[in-house]
């Protein structure tokens, strides 16, 4: 009798470890897979979101729904290098979810891997327009903004609070500036204002001297789409010609970013900016979030740092929805798509039907306060979509933003 219920459980025993996914069941560590520009010309970005994200896991102790979390950071380089890595996180790491990316060529690229594979990402980085729009993937959301939906808010507040009538635009010729460069030109011309000079700018540009010499003296002010470092080298080529002291400068994301904005100081001074987040931002949530930001990293704060913390908790949130069990995709996708966050540092946050959040957009100038200079807020936009005052349905049957579209009808 003794020996044939030690049989029957053992059975049972057996049988249910058929059943229950491995994972699941020796409840190993759940694994999250990061990428990001961690090394070059880039690596100051990449390292602020891969400590925004670990932030995130610090908080919750490196746990969710009952299970530990292993973080595994992979530096991106190039599309062909990134392709290589998310497929070595996919097969080798088998992580249950990755996040991160911070150049909108390896969005692309990356993008497809994740969605082939069926294993959800977060990004954190990127603004490349289609990945939450004509190329949009159940398997892809993002926690940041789109570049059309910073760009579309910079036309409309060009023309309606800076009073521009002629704009002079000029920005990288990559995907993410044309499709920034051509979000702003549409809805400023839209609202009766006139592109009068666009000039396309190669990433890799040392020297902006050549081409800040040709920008028209018949605007009345400039939209630049030059972001991260480099916007260094560009707002001081900018100021040797004398223009930034008699025209306003109109910008976007990180061309004045925390991470070097004590470096041109002065020379930035009154450079407008837009953003989902400014570390000055003055509510509960944000003066939290950099006084633990600044103690747990102990470098300055800023928003790629921010978005990555913001897509960290994301995670964290849809875990804790499945309980932990991250080996049942379909609900794992299901419960990533349902997240929302009622309080972050930059607002409340929900995604559209396209994995985008609807989220505000704030104004920024720079001024010094103290013995330093500040991003400071002084006008929000509530509540913005990436696709601006447009239908969504209309709006992915247009042809993308490029140099093309919409044309540029009254340069010269």
């Amino acid at each position: 009798m003794e020996k044939k219920s030690y049989l029957l459980v053992s059975i049972l025993i057996i049988s249910m470890a058929l059943i229950v996914p491995q994972g699941a069941l020796a409840q190993d560590p759940i694994k999250i897979g990061f990428l990001a520009p961690l090394a070059g010309s880039r690596a100051q970005m990449g390292q602020d979101m891969a400590a925004g994200w670990e932030m995130a896991l610090k908080e919750a102790n490196y746990k969710a729904g009952g299970r530990t979390i292993k973080f595994i950071a992979e530096d991106h380089g190039s599309p062909n290098v990134a392709v290589n890595k998310a497929r070595k996180l996919i097969t080798h790491d088998k992580v249950a979810l990755a996040g991160g990316i911070f150049s909108s060529s390896v969005a692309y690229a990356v993008a497809p891997v994740f969605s082939e594979a069926n294993v959800p990402f977060i990004i954190t980085g990127t603004n490349a327009n289609d990945i939450t729009q004509r190329k949009a993937s159940k398997a892809v959301i993002r926690v940041n903004a789109a570049g059309s939906q910073v760009c579309h808010v910079a036309g409309d507040y060009a023309y309606n609070h800076l009073g521009w009538k002629t704009v002079t635009i000029i920005g990288w010729e990559h995907a993410f500036g044309q499709e920034s460069i051509s979000a702003f030109l549409r809805v400023f011309e839209e609202a009766g204002g006139k592109v009068i000079q666009r000039i396309y700018v190669p990433r890799k540009t040392l020297d902006f001297g050549p081409y800040v010499s040709n920008i028209s003296k018949e605007s009345d002010g400039v939209f630049a789409v030059i972001t991260a470092s480099p916007a260094m080298r560009f707002f001081r080529s900018l100021n040797s010609t004398g223009y930034m002291k008699k025209r306003n400068v109109l910008t976007v994301l990180t061309a004045t970013d925390e991470s070097f904005l004590q470096q041109i100081g002065k020379i930035a001074e009154g450079v407008i900016s837009l953003n989902t987040w400014s570390p000055s931002l003055d509510t509960p949530e944000s003066t939290e979030f950099v006084a633990k930001a600044t103690e747990m990293t102990g470098r300055p704060v800023t928003s790629p740092m921010m978005d990555a913390y913001v897509g960290g908790k994301w995670a964290l949130a849809a875990i804790e929805k499945v309980n932990g069990n991250v080996e049942d995709k379909e609900a794992f996708m299901k419960a990533l798509w349902s997240v929302k966050l009622a309080s972050t540092p930059h607002g409340p946050l929900s995604l559209d039907n396209y994995g985008c959040p609807i989220q505000n957009v704030y104004v920024r100038k720079v001024e010094k306060k103290g013995d330093k200079y500040q991003n400071s807020v002084i006008y929000t936009y509530k509540g913005v979509s990436q696709f601006w005052k447009y239908d969504p349905e209309k709006y992915l049957k247009e042809p993308p933003y490029s140099k093309k579209f919409p044309p540029c009808k009254h340069c010269k």
